[in-house]
């Protein structure tokens, strides 16, 4: 593979933004007055799991879920964007790791019907799946009409997910406001749309 197709600047500005991305679901997306109930994204999943009324939502766990697919959106945008062997090969590897930080303890082996477990057991298995399985799939233009449709839904789910959580918060009284992580979460995504409508916008001045 030439040093040209390596470094194309369309790969490395969508790997960047994902990489921005996942440093966004890091940072804290809910500041609290209490500084123990500041937390990301990974924590602010699991402390939502734990709230009762979870339980009844349809699906159960819905708010829990909306943050939790954030890893996946981002595993399937990686394997929507990889083309060529080397670039292929970092990405399946980005993938795997992806999936695996999405994993539950290894408690849920002994306990399997734990429906905060099954979450995040299936939410890996899926990002691991679909992201590798979507970077053979690949021809000129599949990357970027992959990552309209997957950004877009990855900022809707991160906002409704930042949204049930602070009314959760609500419920127990606790003055929270969003944090530095999910604003940088959502801009990630809106410049992976500006970027992919920029690159369709070059195919067509191109056909003209």
């Amino acid at each position: 593979m030439s040093q040209r197709s390596m470094f194309d600047p369309y790969y490395i500005t969508m790997f960047a933004l994902i990489v921005v991305a996942l440093c966004g679901y890091a940072l804290p997306w809910i500041v609290a007055p209490i500084g123990s109930m500041t937390l990301n994204g990974h924590d602010l999943a699991e402390w939502a799991s734990l709230v009762p009324s979870q339980r009844a939502t349809s699906p159960p766990l819905l708010a829990p879920l909306l943050i939790r697919v954030q890893p996946m959106m981002l595993s399937l945008l990686l394997g929507g964007i990889a083309t060529g062997g080397r670039r292929m090969a970092m990405t399946a590897a980005a993938i795997l790791l992806l999936a695996a930080s999405q994993l539950p303890p290894f408690e849920f082996v002994y306990d399997i019907n734990n429906l905060n477990y099954r979450q995040q057991f299936s939410l890996a298995a899926f990002s691991l799946i679909a992201g590798l399985c979507l970077i053979p799939l690949q021809t000129r233009r599949l990357p970027v009409l992959i990552t309209l449709p997957i950004a877009a839904a990855g900022l809707v789910a991160s906002a409704l997910g930042l949204s049930m959580t602070l009314e959760l918060y609500g419920a127990f009284e606790l003055n929270a406001v969003p944090g530095a992580g999910i604003w940088v979460v959502g801009l990630s995504y809106v410049a992976l749309i500006a970027v992919a409508l920029g690159k369709i916008l070059s195919w067509r001045r191109t056909r003209l």
